[in-house]
């Protein structure tokens, strides 16, 4: 009994649970999908924040280190360099040794 009630539940939180999307993007349908787009913002910038502190332990492993050309150098996750919503890569500039996510609603990330 418990079992079935707790189904029901499920499946009417997930037919009605549709709700204004805020998101610039647009990502996420239902209240359940838009937390999953937002989770995957967080690991947005954790991967971002990733790259950074790499980036600044390269430069700082060697007295006369500059940006590296290729991230690659940093030997990270292959995931670590692309944004998990639409799965492209980020933008980095080896000029300025800056690293940003071209997504629509991550740009302050």
């Amino acid at each position: 009994m418990k079992v079935a009630a707790l189904i029901l539940l499920t499946a009417a939180c997930l037919a009605g649970c549709e709700t204004e999307n805020k998101r610039k993007d647009q990502v996420g349908e239902t209240v359940v999908g838009q937390s999953i787009a937002r989770a995957k913002d967080e690991v947005c910038t954790s991967n971002l924040r990733t790259i950074r502190q790499a980036l600044e332990v390269y430069k700082t492993s060697e007295p006369d280190a500059t940006n590296p050309t290729d991230l690659s150098v940093l030997r990270l996750s292959k995931a670590t360099f692309e944004c998990p919503i639409d799965h492209k890569p980020y933008k980095y500039d080896a000029a300025e040794g800056t690293i940003q996510c071209k997504h629509l609603g991550h740009e302050g990330f």
